[in-house]
């Protein structure tokens, strides 16, 4: 069909300059005229068709394709919707791009997490679902249940808003609600230097301490995490989440390493 549509006109053109030319000069001349004038109809037809094709390829190109819908894994960098327990709301988190290896990443940064808090809040530890944790394991079952607890990290805040706090596998800790002000993550891309990431917490003066804020950080040799897109993208959306979490103001910043 497409042949036949190709041809209509060039075939439907020829012809007609045939019959005039060969009424005058002859079959021979009728012939030639056919064949000229085919050729004539047919090159500027072609190259049309060439461009044309040429912009739907582009234009499919630059449409992505749909792929099936993905899991909580191979979107590191989406937000997870807050979730509402007994005692607390909480999210899950994925600070890892990549599968391998992310339960020690998440480890890693729990327990950074808890020794930066540590050094400048009370913090109450436990493990299991006593007391601290806020958030049971039966509540986070209904989350990301193709992970192993020990690749989540969980942020929580208490309804009573008097705590918040983490929480990896089994062991969670938790401290003052509002104590943290300001989440500060900062890229640091590789020029000079290597790289990294630095993680800063700003916290709050208690009442009874006095009132400069006090700061925390997970200097950027404490994550060795690559310079990659997936690994920025759910380190930046996990801290940005846990600031909100934390009612805290979130920064993301920057620069080169030279």
């Amino acid at each position: 069909m497409f042949w036949l549509l190709y041809l209509a006109l060039p075939v439907y053109a020829g012809a007609q300059a045939a019959s005039h030319v060969a009424q005058k000069h002859g079959f021979l001349a009728g012939l030639g005229a056919l064949i000229a004038v085919m050729i004539a109809v047919l090159m500027p037809q072609t190259a049309l068709l060439i461009w044309l094709n040429a912009v739907l390829d582009r234009r499919s190109k630059a449409i992505p394709e749909k792929g099936p819908a993905g899991t909580a894994v191979e979107s590191a960098n989406v937000p997870m919707p807050e979730k509402t327990g007994a005692r607390a709301r909480f999210r899950q988190l994925i600070v890892y791009g990549e599968e391998n290896g992310r339960q020690a990443a998440t480890r890693l940064i729990y327990g950074l997490l808890l020794k930066m808090v540590a050094q400048h809040e009370v913090v109450e530890q436990e493990n299991g679902d006593a007391g601290t944790s806020m958030v049971s394991t039966s509540e986070l079952a209904d989350g990301l249940t193709q992970l192993p607890p020990n690749d989540v990290l969980v942020v929580f805040r208490s309804h009573d808003k008097a705590w918040v706090g983490f929480r990896c596998g089994n062991d969670s800790f938790r401290f003052r609600h509002r104590a943290v002000g300001k989440v500060i993550c900062t890229i640091i891309y590789p020029a000079r230097g290597g790289g990294g990431y630095d993680i800063t917490f700003e916290f709050r003066a208690s009442r009874s301490d006095r009132p400069s804020e006090h700061r925390g950080r997970i200097a950027r040799y404490e994550l060795p995490f690559a310079i990659e897109a997936q690994h920025v993208n759910a380190l930046t959306s996990a801290f940005g989440q846990i600031a909100d979490m934390l009612n805290a103001k979130f920064v993301c910043q920057q620069h080169a390493d030279v």
